[in-house]
């Protein structure tokens, strides 16, 4: 078992721009070599462009991190203990047997809060085809490199999967063999951390690459900023298109209109504002409502309750 001081963490952080903060360590703690964690780190990259980091860890002092890399698909898998994530304007917090997949952008930092705790065990699976080695990386693989529809999905991981991930660090395997069952296990992470794509209607026109990435602009930028008063005519501009334009290839790409996709997004950022404990007509004007009852009711649309329910059951 190895000790990790805050310098451990800065080294790590350096390497993959990640930035960590220890809010509790303070006076005479707050030397660089001042112990947080212990536990095994574990890292492992494959020529097709996937890394994977397996921690199993005893925190010592809780910390924050910020992550500002890029990754076109990053898969967090929680095996044992709890992590907070926050990406945008809401939060997730991850229980055993629970992951997240995402696109890493360091317009859009992903940060997390690792709580005191005893046993923290999960994994982390980065793709990168810039770091693949010519002729490794699968074709199936190369439409990762397009920005994936939600830059954060949780989802559960099947048992059998939980079990083999468990069981890497007892894997006395070496070289190739090791190398092509964590090829496997790889894809089967990026296979269900993609998620089912929606069938498209044969009707629907392909969009192009480039429209994709500014569509996903947009996207991100609704998904951040959903208490600002849109418009259809700056987001267009933003896409580089007509309005006209912009809905109807929005709605191709992503299965939903502009304007709904926006209510949505508001709609789960006052979800968390009431189990944050603020009223319902502080979250309605929090998240860009004019008019609780307006809000009240596209909330319970939404969720299929009302939003002074889901705060009485708050407070249960």
């Amino acid at each position: 078992m190895h000790t990790f001081s805050r310098a451990d963490f800065e080294r790590f952080g350096q390497l993959y721009d990640i930035e960590f903060r220890f809010p509790a360590i303070h006076g005479d703690n707050s030397t660089d070599d001042y112990i947080v964690a212990r536990g095994e780190i574990t890292e492992h990259s494959l020529a097709s462009g996937f890394r994977f980091t397996f921690s199993s860890l005893e925190v010592l002092e809780a910390y924050d991190s910020v992550s500002c890399g890029h990754a076109p698909l990053l898969v967090l898998v929680v095996l044992d203990g709890i992590v907070r994530l926050t990406l945008g304007s809401v939060e997730h917090e991850l229980t055993p047997g629970t992951a997240v997949s995402m696109q890493l952008h360091p317009d859009y930092p992903l940060q997390a809060h690792q709580p005191e705790q005893q046993h923290l065990e999960i994994m982390a699976l980065a793709f990168d085809p810039r770091r693949a080695k010519l002729g490794h990386v699968s074709p199936s693989l190369h439409g990762l490199t397009i920005l994936p529809r939600m830059p954060l999905r949780q989802w559960k991981v099947p048992h059998a999967l939980q079990q083999l991930l468990r069981t890497y660090a007892g894997l006395t395997m070496t070289g190739t063999q090791k190398n092509l069952v964590l090829e496997g296990v790889a894809l089967q992470l990026a296979g269900l951390g993609l998620g089912s794509e929606e069938q498209e209607s044969p009707d629907v026109p392909v969009v192009p690459v480039q429209q994709r990435q500014r569509l996903e602009l947009v996207r991100q930028h609704l998904e951040f900023t959903p208490d600002h008063d849109h418009s259809l005519k700056d987001l267009a501009q933003m896409a580089a298109m007509s309005p006209s334009g912009l809905r109807a290839k929005f709605r191709a790409m992503y299965g939903v209109p502009v304007f709904d996709y926006l209510r949505k997004c508001r709609l789960q950022l006052a979800k968390h504002y009431l189990e944050q404990g603020f009223s319902v007509e502080q979250c309605a004007n929090k998240v860009g409502y004019t008019h609780a009852t307006n809000f009240s009711t596209a909330f319970r649309r939404e969720f299929g309750f009302s939003p002074r329910q889901r705060t009485v059951d708050q407070k249960k």
